[in-house]
Formats: C-alpha cells, sequence, structure tokens
C-alpha cells in the first residue's frame, strides 16, 4: 500500500531536530550526553585562506544560519552540502574547511550522527568521520534539568512518515582528519539514510 503523501509529511525545523536526537540519544547513552562538544566559531575573519572568500565566517560546529548555508528545493526529504572550492592551510599550519549542510531527512526510532565522507580523487584514500554532534541549546544562568525523572522513555516510537529539517555547519578538515597536504577531494554528507549531493574541494599549498 503506498505510503504518506511527501507533502502531507509533518516536518519538524532544524532545532526541534536537535531536540529530538538529543532525546533519543540520551536515552540509549545518559552519559554521552554529559560533554557535548562546545561550539566554536571560526577565529579568523581573514579570508585569503578560502575561495570563496565568504565561507572565512563561517561558524564551525553551529547551527546558525549563514549566507553559505544552501538552499532546500520544496519540501521533499532532500540533502545539501556546500564548501569552498578552494582552500589553503592557514598562517598557523592549521587546515580548516568550512562546509555547510542543509536538509530534510526522515525521523527514525534510533538517529545516527550525521557522517562527512572525503575521497581523494587521485589516490582514492577514504577519509570520514562524524560530521556533527547536536546538543541542547544553552542560555547564559539557565539550567538543564538532567535528572533521571526527566529523561523521555526508552524507545519512544517516531510516527511513521515524520521528516525534519536539519542544518548545521563543520569543520571537515576536522570532522574526516585531513591531512595539511595539496589534494582534491569529492565529499558528502549522509544523514538518517539520506546521502547529499558531492562537492569538490581543492586544498592548494601554503601560501
Amino acid at each position: 500500500m503506498a505510503g504518506p503523501r511527501p507533502d502531507a509529511r509533518r516536518r519538524l525545523p532544524a532545532r526541534a531536530f536537535a531536540l529530538l536526537f538529543i532525546a533519543a540519544a540520551w536515552a540509549v547513552n545518559p552519559a554521552a550526553s554529559a560533554h557535548p562538544p562546545s561550539v566554536t566559531p571560526q577565529k579568523t575573519m581573514n579570508p585569503d585562506w578560502t575561495d570563496p572568500a565568504s565561507f572565512a565566517s563561517v561558524p564551525i560546529n553551529s547551527m546558525r544560519d549563514h549566507a553559505c548555508m544552501p538552499a532546500n528545493d520544496g519540501y521533499d526529504e532532500q540533502l545539501h552540502l556546500a564548501a569552498p572550492a578552494r582552500v589553503w592551510p592557514q598562517a598557523s599550519g592549521a587546515l580548516v574547511i568550512p562546509v555547510c549542510a542543509r536538509g530534510i531527512v526522515p525521523a527514525v526510532q534510533h538517529p545516527a550522527l550525521p557522517r562527512i565522507v572525503a575521497t581523494d580523487i587521485e589516490t582514492r584514500k577514504v577519509y570520514e568521520g562524524v560530521a556533527f554532534e547536536y546538543k541542547l541549546p544553552t542560555r547564559p544562568g539557565v539550567e538543564v534539568d538532567t535528572i533521571a525523572s526527566s529523561r523521555p522513555p526508552r524507545g519512544q516510537p517516531v510516527a511513521p512518515g515524520m521528516s525534519v529539517g536539519t542544518q548545521f555547519s563543520t569543520d571537515l578538515a576536522a570532522r574526516a582528519g585531513l591531512p595539511a597536504n595539496p589534494a582534491t577531494y569529492e565529499v558528502y554528507v549522509e544523514a538518517n539514510g539520506l546521502r547529499s549531493n558531492t562537492v569538490k574541494v581543492e586544498v592548494q599549498a601554503a601560501k
């Protein structure tokens, strides 16, 4: 029997998806959320290490909007990735490759963390890792109640046909463990069984 129409699916915004994801992860492993990674904005605003230069201001490990965040096309399930065409190691020698992902992905019972995959087009060596780790938003002076009775019950079912919005920006080089050597990579992300478009990123020698 045919499933629900794509345009009839219930959808949640990216922030709600983060909360849903964390609730599921907490129920499976409460200790996993004890020390979530901090949001690390890109410290340098000097744009001479990335092309286009606009990627130099992308916040790293963030769900915030940015001009480089790709747009969704309609309301069906989809996943988009945007990245600079070229990057250079920074003056410190560090390689940073800001990438932005946005989409509408299936809601699943036990979601895995999204992954990012980069393949060296010359050697075909594959580098991959967790693309982003969702965490509860925090506000100064506000504490989150983490007592056992406040946690959602295990195995809380997800309604069939539900999809959720997601978006994040991250550092491809750090997440996938890329070396700071000249190379060209084909890159994509995966989330809840959905794969994004593939982008090409060229790492050039330090200036």
